[in-house]
């Protein structure tokens, strides 16, 4: 074994080890029993398109995707990666110390200076939106719906291998789906696009006109 991948394999226990003691805290804010596999890892980072903008990935977890996400030849410099748990960025932060780590919260992301200067090509979520509470998930999805411009790509993965279309944010399109069946348990990847029409605007007004709504109820 070369320096390369013993590094590598540390990387992955580290990330495991952080992992199940996150889990162990906060099982809801997880929603899972396992970190993504690297086989599920892959399949998402492959599904990311080539091109211009940043992508951001959402609830990185230990850092299995975030390394499928560089192996895949994202450079480092392009890759926003944001992370609730202080734990968890934490080690982020020491096994991939190039990567524009952002220690937050996946329902403010709008706000975050370095989303505002680039275009967003994609967004690549592991949050367990089946876990969180329904007003959270619709604010993060007004979040993705907020960030994306024509032709951005968000992929999510669930447990839930039917149905479809359950995390779609404002203004997206199903796209495509498929079932990884190599992780525990198998899971379900789904891609939705932002086509380049006019409906576009209208659904991110929408967007933050629901934002505005709820931080007038909040308060």
């Amino acid at each position: 074994m070369n320096e390369a991948d013993a590094l590598a394999g540390h990387g992955r226990a580290a990330g495991y080890w952080h992992f199940m003691r996150e889990l162990m805290r906060n099982p809801r804010q997880i929603g899972a029993m396992c970190p993504s596999s690297p086989f599920l890892a892959r399949r998402m980072a492959s599904l990311v398109p080539r091109g211009d903008g940043v992508v951001v990935e959402l609830g990185a977890g230990g850092g299995a995707v975030t390394a499928a996400l560089l192996n895949q030849g994202i450079s480092p410099e392009d890759l926003v990666v944001i992370e609730r748990s202080a734990a968890l960025a934490a080690h982020l932060a020491r096994r991939f110390p190039g990567v524009q780590l952002i220690h937050g919260d996946a329902a403010h992301m709008s706000r975050y200076d370095i989303l505002k200067r680039r275009p967003v090509r994609a967004i690549v979520s592991s949050l367990p939106l089946r876990s969180l509470r329904t007003p959270v998930v619709r604010q993060i999805l007004d979040q993705i719906a907020l960030l994306a411009e024509p032709r951005t790509v968000f992929i999510q993965y669930t447990y839930a291998l039917r149905g479809s279309g359950q995390a779609k944010a404002h203004g997206f399109e199903c796209d495509e789906a498929h079932v990884v069946w190599r992780n525990l348990p198998p899971a379900r990847i789904e891609t939705f696009r932002c086509p380049p029409h006019p409906t576009r605007h209208g659904s991110r007004r929408a967007a933050a006109s629901r934002l505005r709504r709820d931080r007038r109820t909040a308060s």
